[in-house]
């Protein structure tokens, strides 16, 4: 007796029960201590600090090539981020090699630098689930957190990430064309 088509069985299932708890929408305030300075790589071998990014609001999404819910909510991110220029975006991969996160940007033609999580601070991270997000105001306090996928093409949900942050969509909208 074989048990490969058992093992199949256990994996598409485990595979459904972990797609389907990737659906998310509600965010989770945050405690609003400080958030550890977190480093990442970018494909030119450049490590960059959370510290030394901007002074807006940031959202840290952290994501993986091989997450399967990341494929459908990585092009919706990327949408929503153009269109919210008043809030930093930076999308980190969980993956452990350069080439498999510039592979999953390339084969999904999104537009986003290639950007590798530290190992280090992954671990102490100790992420769960992917995806995931983390909503970090302008002085690096801890505003929110997100698990699984996010209705990125939503308004209320935009609405919802604004007031994470303490602002209104239409007040940073006026403010960044100044």
């Amino acid at each position: 007796m074989t048990t490969k088509p058992h093992a199949k069985l256990v994996l598409i299932v485990v595979s459904l029960i972990f797609a389907s708890q990737a659906y998310c929408g509600d965010i989770e305030p945050g405690n609003r201590m400080s958030v550890p300075d977190l480093k990442w790589q970018d494909s030119d071998g450049n490590t960059h600090h959370l510290k030394d990014s901007s002074g807006k609001p940031r959202i840290l999404h952290f994501w993986a090539a091989w997450c399967i819910p990341c494929r459908e909510e990585m092009p919706q991110l990327m949408q929503w981020r153009n269109d919210n220029p008043d809030i930093e975006v930076i999308c980190l991969s969980l993956d452990k090699r350069m080439s498999q996160t510039k592979y999953f940007i390339n084969k999904h033609q999104l537009t986003m630098p290639a950007l590798l999580l530290d190992e280090d601070d992954a671990d102490k991270l100790d992420i769960t689930v992917v995806p995931y997000t983390i909503f970090v105001s302008p002085d690096n306090l801890f505003f929110g957190q997100m698990f699984g996928i996010a209705d990125w093409e939503n308004q209320s949900f935009t609405q919802q990430v604004y007031q994470q942050f303490g602002i209104t969509a239409q007040s940073a909208r006026l403010s960044s064309s100044q």
